[in-house]
This record gives structure tokens, sequence and C-alpha cells, in this order.
């Protein structure tokens, strides 16, 4: 069995994955991949390593299967090249710009949760904010563990859930924070549709972070939405 100071290493090393992810997919600073790339991914192909290559497929597929209801090039995801015999990435013209927003949260806590089962640990709970979190194994009663979300409950057995909510941030302009990018092209418009609030749940926390926002934009469910997965649009009180 794991000793305490095994599980307290291999959760400092977790916790470590989750704040690199940040410091790596944030566009608020001059030194993370995701601001070089926009630098330079107009003139020269990036790398991709295999985190990195996982990261932008999934990114990829999600927006066409939406439809580009989700896209990390804010509008501009057809100008995204991601070449699968090279695993690079590179922008077919100047003027795109990646936000992970709305996917790097769930790639920090699959990439988390894959180090503890690396290092030994079945049961875990990761939390991501309110708005997301990941189940690892069982809860230490041996049931699946339980998230109350609003006036939903949740069971995730090595499963994460995402909440998208577009009310959420009032201050934001429309009182919407998540705007739809098929519409008026880079960064999108504020969706103007009653508040919507979508929870999915599913074995990646990164595939239920996209979708969630997607479905906020769709307003349905498409008959892409992956399989194994659950989506169920939450009353809202606004």
């Amino acid at each position: 069995a794991a000793t305490s100071m095994h599980l307290r290493a291999a959760g400092g090393l977790a916790i470590y994955e989750i704040e690199e992810w940040h410091r790596q997919l944030t566009r608020f600073s001059s030194d993370s991949w995701v601001s070089h790339v926009n630098r330079t991914a107009g003139t020269e192909a990036a790398l991709l390593d295999d985190d990195l290559w996982t990261l932008m497929r999934d990114a990829a597929s999600v927006w066409q299967d939406s439809g580009g209801a989700f896209d990390v090039a804010r509008g501009r995801g057809r100008d995204l090249l991601i070449d699968a015999a090279t695993r690079t990435l590179r922008f077919r013209r100047a003027g795109p710009a990646l936000d992970m927003g709305a996917i790097g949260k769930g790639h920090a806590l699959d990439c988390a949760a894959r180090c503890l089962r690396l290092h030994g640990v079945t049961r875990a709970f990761l939390q991501g904010g309110s708005s997301s979190g990941l189940g690892l194994g069982y809860d230490p009663d041996g049931r699946p563990w339980r998230v109350r979300v609003g006036d939903d409950v949740v069971e995730l057995m090595d499963a994460a859930f995402s909440l998208s909510d577009d009310g959420s941030q009032a201050e934001a302009p429309g009182g919407r924070h998540i705007n739809d990018p098929r519409r008026r092209g880079l960064g999108g418009a504020p969706n103007h549709h009653p508040r919507r609030r979508v929870l999915v749940t599913g074995p990646s926390a990164r595939l239920a972070d996209a979708w969630s926002t997607a479905l906020v934009v769709l307003g349905i469910v498409p008959p892409t939405f992956p399989y194994g997965y659950d989506a169920r649009f939450l009353r809202s009180d606004s």
C-alpha cells in the first residue's frame, strides 16, 4: 500500500502539473506556450509534444463536430492547420490567436489524473473550481464520487464534469461571457438567447470542458456529441 508520504508526493506532483499547464496555456503571459504560438505560427510551424498534440487534436475535433460553436481560434478555426504526420501546428495566415480558456482547465485535470495513476493513486478527486472536477476511482466509502451542481447531483467514477454558464459573469458585455465564435469573425459575438447552463460529464475532463461551452452556444445536443458522455441543460433563474 502507498505510504502517506508517497501519497503527499504524488499529490504535489499533480498540483504542479495543473500549475504548469496554467502557465503554458494562458494567453495573458508573454512567455507561455500559447503566446509563443500566437506570435510565430503564422510564419513557422510549432512542434507539438504528446500532450499538446492530444490537446489540439481534441480541440479540432470539437470544433468540427460542433460546427464551429467551440473554437480555440476565436472564430478562425479554419485557419488552424494541425498536421498529424509531423505533429505540428501552424496558422494558414496571420491573424488567428489561440485562446484555450474553454478547454485548458479540463486538459490540466486530465494530465493531473494521469500523473496520480502513474504514481499508484487509484482514488482521488480533483477540483477545478466550482465549474469542473474529476473523480478518480471510487470515494473512500467505495461509492462513486458525488458532486452537487446547483439542484443536480452527478456521480463520477473515473469521470469528469464541466459546467458552463454563459450568465455567470454579469459584468460581461450583454451579460454573457461565452461568445458565439461563428458570428462576426475574430472574437465572435455575444449570445442574445436567455441564460444557458450546461453540465457535461464523461471520461475526459478536456472534452467535457470543450463540449459544455459548445452546447451553451448551440442550445441543443447535436448528433455528433461523443458517445460515452452525458449532457444536461440545467434550470436557470434568469
